[in-house]
């Protein structure tokens, strides 16, 4: 066994045998290490954002799985090049979330700032301020949660039925309540605008988790994750190690 396994803080390793972890024996539904997540998940008032969403009676439904989720800026070069019906909804949930009325749409933006091969939409900002464009403080918030939505990567994302769940990851570190906020509106954007893309044929209910260190309070731990590993997994399997090392580096960090 790799003596790295004792120390390795990277979360997306860790992250990376969650996902295969939650992949395994999928057709055993409720008894597979999905289903054991989503029944740890049930019984700590995960609260949706849009709707009264449930994890009961689940019939496993367009279950898929994704890690490092960039599905705005995938989006956004899939629609290419004709943009501005995207750019411009995009647009208004951003206005819609932050409450501004006093914002150009994309479309209305002067050239060379809506314009695809002379800027991408997270540098906006940087380059009206290069070329010197004149944006308003509304503008300048609105575009700058936008280059921010293009470039945040949520963690692990779970459609199940009409259940769209966005993880929240942490290993070493304590939850961030501006990325929290941040992934919230992601998802929000996601039920939206993008549903159709992740396998829904109408907006789901959607819900942000956090996973992380039992001392954090999450809603779902890794010492879960690690429990669900040892169901699954012979004793000599790699994810199975890893994320029983990763629990025990979290013991060591936080109980010493």
């Amino acid at each position: 066994m790799p003596n790295y396994d004792n120390y390795n803080r990277e979360e997306r390793a860790i992250c990376a045998h969650l996902f295969r972890l939650l992949h395994e024996n999928l057709d055993s539904k409720e008894e597979s290490p999905l289903g054991q997540f989503i029944s740890i998940l049930s019984k700590n008032n995960l609260s949706f954002k849009n709707g009264n969403g449930s994890f009961q009676n689940l019939r496993y439904d367009n279950v898929t799985i994704f890690c490092e989720v960039s599905i705005i800026r995938d989006a956004y070069q899939n629609t290419r090049p004709d943009i501005n019906p995207f750019m411009d909804d995009l647009t208004q949930l951003i206005m819609k979330q932050e409450n501004i009325s006093d914002c150009r749409l994309y479309s209305q933006l002067p050239k060379p700032l809506n314009v695809i091969s002379l800027t991408h939409p997270k540098q906006i900002k940087q380059k009206a301020k290069s070329v010197g464009i004149q944006l308003s403080e509304s503008e300048n918030k609105v575009y700058g949660i936008m280059q921010a939505m293009f470039n945040a990567k949520p963690d692990l994302v779970i459609t199940i039925d009409n259940l769209l769940l966005v993880c929240e990851a942490k290993f070493t570190e304590p939850f961030d309540a501006e990325q929290l906020h941040r992934t919230d509106c992601i998802a929000e954007v996601w039920a939206n605008l993008l549903y159709k893309d992740l396998g829904f044929n109408e907006p789901p209910i959607y819900s942000v988790f956090k996973l992380g260190a039992a001392v954090f309070n999450p809603h779902i731990s890794w010492k879960d994750i690690s429990a669900i590993a040892d169901n699954t997994y012979s004793t000599y399997d790699r994810t199975r190690i890893a994320i029983k090392k990763g629990v025990e580096l979290l013991n060591h960090k936080f109980l010493n």
